[in-house]
């Protein structure tokens, strides 16, 4: 399978991040802290092996186009960090067997912005060969060379000159530098005279123009960030809305000798971890007669596994669940002990926060076409901590109003 890959990179790389079980690759020339938080922290819960090949320039860092509290967090948490000069290249590999490669960087901008363009290559194993090939001879390659290794000692001297250049622009309003670290694989990127050097430095500063004005543009808002993921999980389809009048129907069955509530995926949600909240939204009809998901109930999910497949005779008394043959056990939840109508509907949590209401387009202030194309015939999506503040507030006023119904999957 390809897929192209446009306005829906951060919620695939999300995906792809949550689903990796021993290796993570990546070749990208910037990065922000905000994914490489990300990164340490699929590495470090899911104990998988990372490597990321890099630029490293004090260029770049004047420009806000790349990070040294990033790249010392990665180290850290035991990423192998390698520095190339002059790269450009953009490669993304998951256990060998998914690859994203196109045009976005490893930034917040670059997974949001709506002008990057990458493919994910999936179960196309001639493809994949060839890729891993060529990723394989490029990271022999930089691992020869002993300068291509990035250090502690590196990230000092780094830190230092960094500064000395941030004190100098402060006070005059201009500072540059030609001070590159890294491997040169050939001799042109080894930049040895003048006017190569300069040359190089005019293209990191037109990348660096782009970069930084996308990253002001993602990073300006304040977000709320909580250590799991948040989901929306849609209930009902397009054709087939729930019942505006009804409480919110829940699908409880016999998981060996157990009575668990699940929540069904036509897919595999390797990204679903132990302890996700989950908000339920029914695609239904609200007070008003408009049709939209309406959030009416919240709880937390156990962790996805492999064999999550839908039983046979659960398909007795649920038999749309062969179309959504994949599930995710609700560990508990509360839903108001109402019906969906008097739930909270998306578009007064739009009105409030816009396109912050999603991680996936955070801080870029899109209108709400855009935003829908991202999440276009998705089943669960990832709501930002702001989004959950703001639900959470107004579904506890519901369940004062009219009370909550409690379910909980026994252990």
């Amino acid at each position: 399978m390809i897929e192209i890959l446009s306005n829906n990179h951060f919620e695939r790389i999300m995906d792809l991040f949550d689903g990796a079980k021993h290796s993570i690759r990546i070749i990208s020339p910037f990065l922000t802290k905000s994914m490489t938080d990300r990164l340490c922290k699929a590495v470090l819960e899911q104990n998988i092996s990372c490597r990321f090949i890099t630029r490293l320039y004090i260029e770049d860092l004047i420009a806000k186009a790349n990070s040294l509290e990033a790249i010392a967090d990665m180290i850290s948490a035991g990423i192998e960090v390698l520095a190339v000069k002059g790269l450009h290249s953009k490669l993304y590999i998951f256990d060998d067997s998914s690859a994203v490669i196109g045009s976005a960087n490893f930034t917040s901008s670059g997974f949001k912005s709506n002008i990057e363009l990458s493919l994910l290559i999936q179960d196309e194993p001639v493809l994949l060969h060839e890729i891993l090939e060529y990723y394989g001879s490029f990271e022999r390659t930089i691992t020869s060379f002993p300068e291509a290794h990035i250090t502690e000692a590196i990230i000092a001297d780094a830190h230092k000159r960094y500064m000395a250049h941030w004190r100098e622009k402060k006070g005059t309003g201009v500072s540059r530098s030609g001070k590159m670290y890294g491997a040169a694989l050939d001799k042109k990127s080894a930049f040895v005279s003048t006017t190569e050097l300069t040359k190089e430095l005019d293209n990191a500063r037109k990348d660096n123009d782009l970069i930084f004005s996308l990253f002001r543009e993602t990073e300006k808002q304040e977000q709320i960030l909580f250590s799991h993921t948040i989901w929306m999980k849609l209930s009902g389809v397009a054709d087939d809305r729930l019942q505006p009048g009804e409480p919110l129907p829940m699908s409880c069955v016999d998981l060996e000798g157990k009575k668990v509530y699940v929540s069904n995926y036509p897919f595999k949600v390797q990204s679903i971890k132990d302890d996700d909240e989950i908000y339920m939204a029914a695609l239904t009809t609200d007070l008003k007669g408009r049709n939209q998901p309406v959030i009416v109930g919240r709880g937390h999910l156990r962790a996805f596994k492999d064999s999550n497949f839908v039983l046979p005779k659960w398909m007795i008394d649920y038999p749309w669940m062969d179309r959504y043959p994949w599930y995710a056990v609700i560990k508990d939840c509360k839903v108001i002990d109402t019906s969906v109508n008097n739930g909270i509907p998306m578009d007064t949590i739009w009105q409030a926060l816009g396109s912050d209401t999603y991680m996936a387009s955070f801080g870029r202030n899109e209108d709400i076409s855009s935003v829908a194309k991202k999440h276009y015939q998705k089943a669960h999506i990832r709501l930002s901590g702001n989004a959950k503040v703001y639900i959470d507030e107004r579904l506890d006023a519901l369940f004062k109003q009219y009370g909550a119904v409690d379910y909980q999957s026994e252990e």
